[in-house]
Order: C-alpha cells, then sequence, then structure tokens
C-alpha cells in the first residue's frame, strides 16, 4: 500500500511470521531506509493492533518502523492459550529475530510500556533506546470482567477471535513489576507522560523511573492525557525525533 503526501511517497507493507505455532501479522514502513537509521520497533497496547502505528511510522519516516500484533489482537492468530506476560514479550522477539535487527529503539505506550521494558533488559545488546509513554513499570492483574469491558472496541466486536484473545490475557495474567528490570538497562530511554485528566504516569513513578534508569530523559506534556500525542502531536513527534537522532549519533 502506498499514501502519498505533498512531501514524498509513503509506503507501508503487511507481512507474518510465526512464533512457534502462531501466527503473527506486523506492519513495516522504511524497509529501504540509510542503515544509519535505528530502527523502531512497537508493542502495542493491551488490546491494541499494529495498524495503530501507521500515522507515526509515516511521520518518523524515512527511518524503517515495525508494528506488530502481538497474540490474540489484530490479524495474528488467537490460540486458546498461552496469552502469558512473557509469552507477550517472546512475540516481540520473535519479530525482531525474523527481521534479523542488530539494534533498535522500543518505543511502547501504556501496557505496551511493560513489554518494552521487559525486552530491552532480555536483550541489551540490540537496544539502543526506548521509549516509554505515560506508562509505569508494572504489569497489571487484570480483574475480573477486564476483557469484557473492551468488547465495544472496533477491533474486537463482534471477532471471536478477538474477544478469545482478551479473555486469555484477563485469565493468565498475573501482576509482574519492572522496576528492577530498568536497573540492567544502560541504553537511553525517554519517558513521556501528561499532567492532565487521564495520564497514568504519576509523578511517584517519575520518581521511581529516576531511581531505577541510569540515562532517563523525562519529558512532561502539561496539557496532554494519557495519550500524549495529544493535543500537540507536532510537539510529540518533535520530542522522539529529537532523541532517535541522539540514540543514531551514539551509534555512530
Amino acid at each position: 500500500m502506498v499514501l502519498s503526501t505533498s512531501e514524498q511517497q509513503f509506503s507501508f507493507r503487511e507481512e507474518w511470521l510465526k512464533n512457534g505455532s502462531v501466527r503473527l501479522h506486523y506492519v513495516e514502513s522504511g524497509w529501504d531506509s540509510p542503515s544509519s537509521l535505528t530502527p523502531v520497533v512497537y508493542p502495542h497496547i493491551g488490546f491494541g493492533t499494529a495498524e495503530v502505528f501507521i500515522p507515526e511510522m509515516k511521520a518518523l519516516s524515512p527511518r524503517r518502523c515495525v508494528a506488530c500484533s502481538l497474540r490474540g489482537r489484530g490479524n495474528s492468530d488467537a490460540p486458546e492459550a498461552g496469552y502469558s506476560f512473557e509469552e507477550n514479550v517472546s512475540d516481540i522477539d520473535a519479530v525482531v529475530n525474523h527481521l534479523t535487527f542488530d539494534r533498535i529503539c522500543v518505543m511502547g505506550f501504556s501496557l505496551g510500556v511493560t513489554y518494552s521494558i521487559a525486552y530491552a533488559a532480555q536483550h541489551p545488546e540490540l537496544v539502543s533506546g526506548l521509549v516509554l509513554l505515560d506508562y509505569p513499570a508494572r504489569y497489571p492483574k487484570f480483574s475480573a470482567g477486564w476483557a469484557e469491558r473492551w468488547s465495544s472496541e472496533p477491533s474486537i466486536k463482534d471477532n471471536p477471535d478477538r474477544m478469545r484473545g482478551m479473555r486469555g490475557l484477563e485469565r493468565e495474567s498475573t501482576e509482574v513489576l519492572l522496576w528492577d528490570k530498568l536497573d540492567a538497562i544502560e541504553s537511553p530511554i525517554l519517558l513521556i507522560g501528561g499532567c492532565a485528566e487521564g495520564a497514568l504516569l504519576k509523578p511517584e513513578h517519575v520518581e521511581k523511573y529516576r531511581q531505577h534508569c541510569r540515562n532517563l530523559e523525562v519529558a512532561i506534556f502539561p496539557n496532554s492525557g494519557h495519550m500524549v500525542w495529544q493535543p500537540d502531536y507536532d510537539r510529540f513527534i518533535s520530542r522522539v525525533n529529537k532523541f532517535l537522532d541522539y540514540i543514531d549519533d551514539q551509534r555512530r
């Protein structure tokens, strides 16, 4: 698929890969970008899909970007079981291995922050940087009925496979604290949060990040809630691009 803008041609492609028996769907852009630009890998939020990252892929063009629908979400397989935190993180591992990246930046929003931290702690040799958007370093135990509360979402509604995935996430979830995992991450981290109603990154969380991160930048947007790219998308992209340029320079 090719999208045209007044400045340039933007294109992305959809592909599939296997993590064991689970078929995963991913979206990729900038596969022919200069090798000096660090690729960005995006694990989505709890009920998200790979496609939600396409606007950011376009905004970050020509940088190579990849977003995968984790098991049970989007167009990926929704097995009957296998939705633990560790198995979700393994889907990121499968994508990176499939594409044979040698260095990447991982960007996580909301629940995707927890997957991003866990992956970076497991693979410090691959992760040149982390962008963490408005979430603490804690994966929750989902309360009963969590899956049903998301059943009206367009990507889930009237889709038995997606509901099976959401119920699996709820059923197999356990609380995972990841603050200590940050101690092992030496690569630069950009933490972006909001101050407005709905923001999930609280001042006490920022302080804990400061305590555990060796190389941390913090950007708090006063008029943003949980969706930190609103109401000023250009501000958000500019801040992310500045960080990506920095880790590009560090790699050189």
